[in-house]
C-alpha cells in the first residue's frame, strides 16, 4: 500500500477511498478504517477534505502516536474523556454545549436570537444592559467552540477519538414534512458560498472596510435583517448548484434505506430550507473520573471561558460594563459557576459610573457596541 501512496489532497472521504482502493464504510467500520490509515500515512482534515501530508517508509505499529501541544485545552480534553456519554449521533454545537457537555443552559444560549426572550431574561435576572447580554453569550459560545474543536483535534491526533465535522441539510420532503441529510462532503463549498455572500452584503451595506469574507459574520449575525438576507442568499446558492444537489442526493441514497429519487430527493420541488453545522463522535478512549473530579474540570473550563470573554469585552465593547451585569449573565448562562472567580480587573461600580455621568454627562456618545462573535463561525 505504501508504495502507491503520495502526498496530496482529496475532496472528501469518497475520493480518498477511490484513490486508496478502499471500500466506503460507515459507523464503527469507517472509524476503524480511518485509524488504520494512520499506520501508513499522516493526514489532516480540512473541512470535508483529506490532505495526506506524510507517507511513512514502513507501516507503523498499532497505537504508535505523535506529540501535540495541548496548551489551554487540557481541562476540556480530560472533561471529554471523563464525562462523555458515547454515541455516534450528530449534535449541533449548542446541543454539545448544553445537553452533552452540560456547560451552558440552552434556553439562555437560544434567547439571544429572539428579542422578546432577551427582554424576559434580562428583567428576570437583573441584567441592565441587554446588548451586553447578547454580546457575552455569543462570545462565550464562540470561545467554547474553539476550545471544544481544539480538544477534539488533539484527541484524534493521539488516536483516542474519531469525530466528524458535518452539516445537517434540512429540506422539504412533503407539504408538512421535512427530510435531512448529514454530510461533510461539501464543507468547503459551504465556506466558499458564505464567503461570497458575506462580501456581497458588505458591498451592498458597507458594513466594514477592514473585515472581509466570513469575518463579516460578526456583524451580520448582530443584525436581524442582515442575518435573514445572509441565510436567504446562501440557500439560493445551494439550491441553484446542480453539483451540490447531486452530491447531497448521493449521500441521501447511502444514508436512508427507503430513499427513492422520485419522491425523496432534493430538487426544485423539495428545496433545502436550512443547514446547520455540528459534530458527531464515533469512538473515544474514555477515562474514569468521579463526580468531584468532573465538576472541577467543568469549573476550570468555565473560568477559562469567563476570563477570555471578559478580556475581549473590555477591549471591544464600547460602553461602561457593570460588574453586576457580567456576573448576572455568567450565573444564568453557565451550568457550573464559581462565585470565588476573580479575573483581577478593577470594574467601575454603579456609584462610580453615576459620579462620572454627573461630571461628563450621561450621554457618552460611543455608539452601539460591536458584535464580536457568533455561533456559526
Amino acid at each position: 500500500m505504501i508504495e502507491t501512496i503520495t502526498i496530496g489532497r482529496f475532496k472528501n472521504y469518497r475520493k480518498i477511498c477511490e484513490y486508496l482502493h478502499e471500500p466506503i464504510k460507515t459507523g464503527k467500520s469507517k472509524q476503524l478504517q480511518l485509524e488504520n490509515w494512520k499506520r501508513y500515512f499522516e493526514y489532516e482534515r480540512d473541512g470535508n477534505a483529506f490532505v495526506i501530508t506524510k507517507v511513512y517508509d514502513t507501516v507503523r505499529e498499532k497505537g504508535q502516536r505523535t506529540s501535540n501541544n495541548r496548551k489551554n485545552v487540557q481541562s476540556m480534553i480530560d472533561y471529554l474523556q471523563a464525562k462523555f456519554d458515547l454515541d455516534d449521533n450528530w449534535y449541533s454545537f449548542t446541543d454539545w454545549y448544553c445537553e452533552k457537555l452540560k456547560l451552558m443552559h440552552k434556553g439562555i444560549c437560544n434567547a439571544v436570537y429572539h428579542p422578546d426572550e432577551i427582554d424576559v431574561v434580562c428583567k428576570e435576572y437583573n441584567i441592565s444592559d441587554d446588548k451586553l447580554f447578547c454580546e457575552y453569550v455569543s462570545a462565550a459560545k464562540s470561545e467554547l467552540k474553539n476550545m471544544f474543536l481544539k480538544a477534539l483535534a488533539y484527541l484524534e491526533k493521539k488516536n483516542k477519538l474519531t469525530y466528524h465535522d458535518e452539516y445537517k441539510f434540512i429540506y422539504h420532503l412533503g407539504k408538512r414534512t421535512l427530510g435531512h441529510v448529514i454530510t461533510d462532503s461539501i464543507n468547503d463549498i459551504i465556506k466558499e458560498i458564505e464567503t461570497i455572500v458575506c462580501d456581497d452584503l458588505n458591498e451592498d451595506h458597507d458594513m466594514s472596510k477592514k473585515m472581509k469574507g466570513r469575518q463579516l459574520l460578526k456583524i451580520i449575525y448582530s443584525k436581524k435583517k442582515l442575518t435573514e438576507d445572509f441565510k436567504e442568499l446562501c440557500l439560493l446558492a445551494l439550491n441553484d448548484n446542480d453539483n451540490i444537489i447531486k452530491e447531497l442526493n448521493e449521500e441521501l441514497s447511502y444514508q436512508h434505506a427507503t430513499y427513492h429519487p422520485d419522491y425523496g430527493s432534493i430538487c426544485n420541488e423539495r428545496p433545502i430550507v436550512d443547514y446547520r453545522r455540528g459534530i458527531s463522535i464515533t469512538d473515544m478512549e474514555l477515562e474514569v473520573g468521579d463526580k468531584g473530579y468532573i465538576d472541577t474540570l467543568a469549573i476550570d473550563i468555565t473560568n477559562r471561558i469567563r476570563t477570555k470573554v471578559r478580556k475581549s469585552l473590555r477591549k471591544n465593547y464600547r460602553r461602561f460594563i457593570k460588574q453586576s451585569d457580567i456576573e448576572a449573565i455568567e450565573k444564568v448562562l453557565f451550568q457550573h459557576y464559581d462565585d470565588k472567580f476573580d479575573d483581577g480587573f478593577l470594574y467601575l461600580k454603579e456609584n462610580d459610573i453615576s459620579d462620572i455621568e454627573k461630571i461628563f454627562g450621561g450621554n457618552d456618545n460611543w455608539g452601539n457596541p460591536v458584535s464580536m462573535e457568533n455561533d456559526f463561525l
